[in-house]
């Protein structure tokens, strides 16, 4: 079923400037607030929309939100421990809250976020596969009922904002791997320079000039990189 989409060109326009910022940005922090301020502008009723995720500790923690209250609102569930946009991470599957006032689900957050001024929500996980990496929720204050239409719409932001973190993931695994791979080198080129030391010290070879590296690093219980740096250090520049 074809979902109208009240401010579609909008829409598109911040997609596209959310994938260019996010080529040249080192976080997707500005690239969701996008999508934040999008899904508010584009959602009837929405007051403000917010995305979660998991941070450095391991916590739940609001990324980006379009506005305080939103930010009040995710605080509280997470204090908490209960609410809409935590059942959506934990199931996988969209929430929808019609009526705050009457829903009995979140018994704790339910009246603590009305105090807000929210009177109804909507939660979307971010999916990659079967697993959830966060959250996109939108809240309202009762202007107009979420209905199916607007619920896709949040959950389309919440399928978008899932290929930014995914993106974001995948450069710092990148990231990860090339530092790795730069010191590995590093570690290399420092070995084969002390073996020559040692080849040109006792007029070896390279296999012997190894074994030598390899004894005076167990002797010294250091790695065998570290052994060799000092190896270089103290026999002082290299002649050309």
């Amino acid at each position: 079923m074809s979902v109208e989409l009240p401010l579609a060109d909008e829409i598109t326009a911040v997609f596209a400037r959310a994938n260019r910022l996010l080529l040249t940005e080192e976080t997707v922090s500005h690239a969701l607030r996008l999508i934040t301020e999008a899904a508010t502008a584009a959602v009837p009723g929405a007051i403000g929309a917010g995305v979660s995720l998991i941070n450095g500790s391991g916590l739940r923690q609001t990324t980006a939100a379009s506005d305080a209250v939103v930010a009040a609102a995710d605080a509280l569930q997470y204090e908490l421990g209960e609410g809409p946009c935590i059942s959506a991470w934990a199931s996988g599957e969209t929430v929808r809250v019609e009526n705050l006032a009457s829903d009995r689900r979140w018994s704790r957050w339910a009246p603590a976020a009305a105090a807000l001024g929210i009177s109804s929500a909507v939660s979307c996980p971010l999916l990659s596969g079967d697993l959830a990496l966060g959250a996109v929720k939108v809240y309202s204050d009762g202007g107009q009922p979420f209905r199916d239409g607007t619920v896709r719409l949040a959950e389309l932001f919440a399928a978008q904002a899932t290929l930014f973190v995914i993106h974001s993931h995948a450069r710092e695994a990148a990231g990860t791997l090339s530092d790795r791979l730069q010191e590995s080198l590093a570690q290399r080129d420092t070995i084969s320079m002390a073996k020559g030391v040692l080849m040109a010290r006792n007029g070896t070879g390279d296999e012997q000039a190894l074994r030598e590296l390899m004894m005076l690093s167990r002797q010294a219980g250091k790695p065998l990189a570290r052994v060799a740096a000092e190896l270089l250090a103290a026999a002082g520049p290299l002649e050309n």
